[in-house]
């Protein structure tokens, strides 16, 4: 995802911010990179980019690496030795006001917290007082274009498609020893056909395996699938190419994104009472937390990740399954499966960063019985005025004949 620095700047403005410093030292921070739009081969020093509320960006590297850097919107400083980087650094920042880094407050955010301690320190010596990147990042870097929310929905057309499909494949060939990783196969094999790609994936899990909620089926010692049992699929990917989703130019050089959902089957017998039990606090839990950010965003009131997962995480426990929901609600969606933005989560993390129009997460709580797991997993877009599911969402547990 490249900045918007027009966006950039505006947030920064509008919380009254002077600037934005990130820096990466051997591509060990990839909001740098995403900041910078793009990422240079063969860097080897610390390298900073200083983005200001009202002027155009600067760059700040090592005489050995400027070379790697193609940005002709960007000033480009070299540097030699550390005593050349503190002094240029310090000429780049102002002398005073507010500096975001990437950074978080007693690291309630690992997935902004880059910058080191030594680095956040560097910075406040200069007389400056930093505060978080995560909100001005999120706004800059995560929000998606036309061209990325098209790609998304037919990501998700073909996911939910996928499901059903290996749903009925199951059906069809459930005497004939079907393993886990055989439906896996079967499922990437349709996104084959539909372009999409994913680094890993998908989760098939069978009885009680669906209660490890990163179970991956390796074909070695996958379970056999029976024809009485409980399934758990977790899909996702996105389109290889952005480039059939881009209209009137809107979207030229940005990245495809995905799609992510997880739905339950029983084979066999109908659900048990344990089962609909289960299924239904965690389908409540989803629900509720998705009303509670809709009926928030329509009123115009500004609402933080953690807030939501705590809808959720609330409704669970009230149930009596607090101690089996052992996971965030939902993750940032993107170019990454788990990308840079905002997470549902006030359980793995304390996540501050407000849902701001343009991007996506996932909504998926989950209950881990030893037995069995269920999870329910949908995408939601969050639009200037409202929040949609991006998807088919699933209202019962699909049956299975045998």
């Amino acid at each position: 995802m490249a900045t918007d620095l027009k966006a950039a700047r505006e947030f920064l403005t509008q919380n009254g911010i002077s600037g934005w410093l990130t820096r990466d030292y051997r591509y060990t921070n990839p909001i740098f990179f995403a900041a910078l739009g793009y990422q240079p081969d063969n860097l080897t020093r610390p390298t900073w980019l200083w983005i200001p509320d009202r002027e155009n960006p600067r760059l700040l590297a090592h005489d050995v690496d400027v070379n790697r850097f193609d940005r002709d919107d960007i000033e480009i400083t070299g540097y030699s030795n550390r005593e050349s980087m503190v002094a240029s650094l310090q000429s780049l920042l102002p002398d005073y006001g507010k500096v975001a880094m990437d950074y978080s407050s007693m690291y309630e955010l690992p997935r902004v917290a880059r910058a080191d301690a030594g680095s956040v320190e560097l910075v406040r010596s200069f007389g400056l007082d930093i505060v978080s990147s995560g909100d001005v990042s999120q706004y800059a870097t995560e929000r998606w274009d036309a061209a990325q929310l098209a790609s998304h929905r037919y990501a998700m057309s073909e996911l939910v498609e996928s499901m059903h499909a290996a749903f009925k494949f199951i059906e069809e060939n459930v005497r004939w020893k079907l393993s886990e990783h055989d439906v896996a196969e079967f499922i990437r094999g349709r996104y084959d056909r539909a372009g999409l790609v994913t680094d890993e994936g998908p989760v098939v899990a069978f009885n009680s395996n669906s209660s490890d909620p990163h179970y991956d089926p390796a074909p070695e010692d996958s379970a056999i699938i029976r024809r009485e049992g409980w399934l758990l699929i977790d899909a996702w990917a996105k389109p290889e190419s952005i480039d059939a989703f881009v209209t009137d130019g809107s979207g030229n050089g940005s990245e495809p994104v995905y799609a992510d959902i997880t739905w339950v089957a029983k084979i066999g017998a109908p659900p048990s009472p344990d089962h609909l039990k289960v299924f239904d606090s965690v389908r409540r839990a989803r629900d509720s937390a998705y009303e509670f950010l809709r009926d928030r965003h329509r009123n115009g009131q500004p609402t933080q990740g953690w807030q939501v997962d705590r809808v959720a995480r609330d409704s669970i426990s009230d149930d009596g399954y607090g101690e089996w929901f052992v996971h965030r609600l939902g993750h940032s969606i993107g170019p990454e499966v788990h990308s840079n933005a905002v997470n549902l989560d006030d359980w793995e993390t304390h996540d501050t960063r407000q849902l701001i129009p343009g991007i996506c997460t996932s909504v998926e709580p989950g209950i881990y019985l030893p037995e069995f797991g269920v999870r329910s997993e949908m995408d939601i877009f969050v639009s200037d005025t409202d929040v949609e599911i991006t998807g088919e969402i699933q209202e019962r547990i699909h049956q299975i004949s045998t």
